[in-house]
């Protein structure tokens, strides 16, 4: 059993050595994020009926409140460590309920530079068919009022502009914004415009709803929230700004995108 993490350890060592000094936030070595990730792992994994051995999926980073918006400028290296931590998982035999995540949480307690990592295993989903749309509420027939000068910031570059009471985002051509990334459902997240906000829905999807690094299933969005959709970072901007004042996230890596078409 031991050979197995160790072997893991040392893939994920020589594959982030690089990509780990970039997310250092103080005193705590971040090369020890790989031991501690998989310590954790070792520490939670267990055997199924089958004798199948389950690995923790869902990983949770704690850090200082001050250093949350560096980690957060960092989470497509955190995303890639549990993304291969997945395939290394799995060629080494271990079971996932879901596809790891890494998510962030913060903690006035910590020190600043230091993190704490925990390891969970998520609820098994109800089975939802991965194409379900959230139907629209029936009785009302007035359009809904639609937030001015509100819009989706891909990549750090990219405007998408919110215009409409319902705004679909999947990996499905059909899809008001379509995402061209394998890690997001074909119908992943729905945006609706509620008393003259709008509201992010998480619509059934396979990998999850991320709003700040913290996994949802709905939120009312906000100047500055960073929406997490597979690999893929939408920041969430509306003109004038609301009273609000999160710090937008620069993304460092172009992504996949477009908003229309087919596949």
């Amino acid at each position: 059993m031991n050979n197995r993490f160790d072997r893991i350890e040392a893939h994920l060592r020589a594959i982030f050595e690089e990509n780990l000094p970039k997310i250092f936030t103080g005193h705590q070595p971040q090369i020890t994020l790989v031991d501690e990730l998989i310590q954790v792992m070792r520490g939670y994994e267990r055997e199924d009926l089958a004798g199948q051995i389950l690995a923790p999926d869902l990983y949770v980073l704690t850090v200082f409140p001050g250093d949350m918006i560096e980690w957060q400028m960092h989470q497509d290296i955190l995303d890639e460590i549990a993304s291969t931590l997945h395939r290394l998982g799995m060629q080494e035999g271990l079971a996932f309920q879901k596809s790891p995540k890494i998510e962030m949480r913060s903690d006035q307690k910590l020190n600043q530079g230091k993190f704490v990592i925990s390891a969970y295993f998520s609820p098994k989903d109800p089975d939802l068919p991965d194409t379900a749309v959230m139907p629209q509420q029936e009785g009302d027939e007035r359009e809904p009022e639609v937030p001015e000068n509100a819009m989706l910031i891909i990549a750090g570059k990219t405007i998408f502009p919110l215009d409409k009471p319902v705004i679909d985002i999947g990996r499905h051509s059909t899809n008001d914004l379509v995402l061209n990334d394998p890690h997001a459902s074909r119908h992943h997240a729905q945006i609706r415009s509620i008393k003259n906000h709008y509201v992010i829905f998480d619509v059934g999807s396979t990998g999850g709803l991320l709003l700040n690094g913290r996994r949802i299933s709905q939120a009312t969005l906000h100047a500055g929230d960073v929406i997490r959709i597979g690999m893929v970072n939408l920041i969430y901007n509306q003109e004038p700004t609301s009273t609000h004042s999160t710090s937008v996230i620069p993304v460092e890596h172009d992504q996949n995108i477009s908003g229309e078409g087919d596949q």
